[in-house]
């Protein structure tokens, strides 16, 4: 009878350590909150009920949704900055699938960057038209500006990678901030916008849309960035050896060119090496109704 016990309590566990594990899996669904009022897009983590929060574990992050019938919001917040070390260069691209198929064919690209005063005053006149000279005196006040961009990756067609802000004002945006040991990413995206440019987004309130989240690994951004780091390098080493033989041929790997340049093995080994981490999640979102 005491090894029947002793069976039956290890049984009990195991059953318990199966539940646990099914219900944090990334398969399980995500339910959105309904929004009465358009997020403010600010970063700041207030306006969110903590209960809403869904942790994925692998990569230690913590997310909430909410959505109207217009848009989709998003907290993203990274609780560890080993995770949060390549988006910085990679951005994050938010994929987007109705039909509960995990393919990215369809999404947008976030990533905030820096500009000029002159590069801040060409885009203003890009949007909206000519800008007065006293705006354009105040904006050069500050020489340097964080931009927040997006990207729209489409690609099953040829819809253009912009919206028509000029027509429709409600478009992607993002912001973050440090918060404590934390960094927040919230996100506003109008489900309702992107539906219109592609039959893969054509999800209404109350119904199931598989979303994934990705940053880092290789973007044309980062290689670009990595060629012009390996050639200023290649190019100090060599005025640096005096006694380097200019007459050894350097071997070199069939296709393995970047931009304009090719790059011997070791070259492309030190970029390889030095290619962020590319992480990536998926989950399944129940978006709210109205009640």
């Amino acid at each position: 009878m005491r090894y029947k016990g002793v069976f039956n309590s290890v049984l009990l566990g195991a059953m318990i350590l199966a539940f646990c594990a099914s219900s944090f899996s990334e398969g399980k669904i995500v339910d959105s909150k309904w929004a009465a009022s358009p997020a403010k897009i600010d970063a700041a983590s207030e306006e969110w009920d903590s209960n809403t929060l869904s942790s994925q574990k692998k990569v230690n992050v913590d997310c909430a949704f909410m959505n109207d019938a217009e848009n989709l919001y998003v907290l993203f917040v990274f609780k560890d900055p080993k995770f949060l070390s390549s988006i910085k260069m990679t951005g994050m691209t938010i994929w987007f699938n109705s039909k509960l198929r995990k393919d990215k064919d369809f999404g947008l690209r976030f990533i905030d960057k820096k500009i000029t005063a002159d590069q801040y005053i060409s885009m203003l006149e890009e949007k909206m038209g000519a800008v007065p000279e006293a705006k354009k005196a105040q904006i050069r006040s500050i020489p340097n500006y964080m931009f927040y961009d997006y990207e729209l990756i489409n690609k099953i067609s040829k819809s253009p990678s912009k919206f028509s802000e000029a027509q429709d004002p409600n478009i992607p945006m993002f912001r973050y901030s440090m918060q404590q040991k934390t960094v927040v990413y919230e996100f506003s995206i109008p489900l309702k916008r992107l539906a219109e440019l592609s039959a893969e987004i054509g999800a209404n309130p109350g119904e199931n849309i598989q979303v994934c989240f990705e940053w880092g690994g290789t973007t044309k951004e980062v290689k670009g960035a990595l060629a012009g780091q390996i050639s200023s390098e290649s190019t100090r080493a060599t005025a640096d050896s005096a006694t380097r033989n200019l007459t050894e041929e350097r071997e070199r790997t069939s296709g393995e060119i970047l931009g304009d340049l090719e790059y011997d093995r070791s070259e492309l080994a030190a970029m390889r090496k030095r290619i962020p981490k590319k992480y990536s999640f998926w989950v399944e979102l129940k978006l709210a109704q109205n009640q």
